[in-house]
C-alpha cells in the first residue's frame, strides 16, 4: 500500500483488494476486503465490466490523471466529500466509494480512481 506523501513526486495510493460481494441490481454494490475495506457503487453491466466474488483487484487513488488510463478495468474521478469516523467517502457523479479508513485527503479534493 502506498499512502500520499506530501514530499513525494508520486502522489497516489494503491490497495490490494478482493471482491467479497456483488449485488445483482444496478447500480451494483461491490464490497472489497484486503489492505482496506471498501464499498463501491457502480453499474457494471452498463460499462461492460464483470466483477465476481473472489476476484483480486488493485484500487488506485491519485490526485493526478494517469496518462495511461486505458490500462484500468475501470477509471473515473470523484470528489472527496467526507472524512471522519473511520471512513473516507468519495462521490463519483451520483455513485459513491466508501473506504473504511481516514485517508490523507481533503474534503473537496478531486481524485482519480482506477481498478486494475
Amino acid at each position: 500500500m502506498n499512502i500520499f506523501n506530501p514530499l513525494s513526486v508520486e502522489r497516489h495510493m494503491e490497495f490490494n483488494l478482493r471482491v467479497v460481494d456483488v449485488t445483482g441490481e444496478e447500480p451494483n454494490v461491490v464490497k472489497f476486503e484486503g489492505d482496506v475495506e471498501a464499498v463501491l457503487e457502480i453499474p457494471l453491466s452498463r460499462i461492460g465490466v464483470k466483477l465476481d466474488k473472489g476476484d483480486a483487484v488493485r484500487l488506485v487513488l491519485s490526485r493526478e490523471k494517469d496518462a495511461d488510463f486505458k490500462k484500468y478495468r475501470v477509471y473515473m474521478w470523484g470528489t472527496v466529500y467526507y472524512i471522519g469516523d473511520g471512513v473516507t467517502r468519495i462521490s463519483i457523479g451520483g455513485l459513491q466509494l466508501d473506504i473504511m479508513r481516514e485517508l490523507p485527503l481533503k474534503v473537496g479534493e478531486k481524485v482519480y480512481i482506477g481498478l486494475l
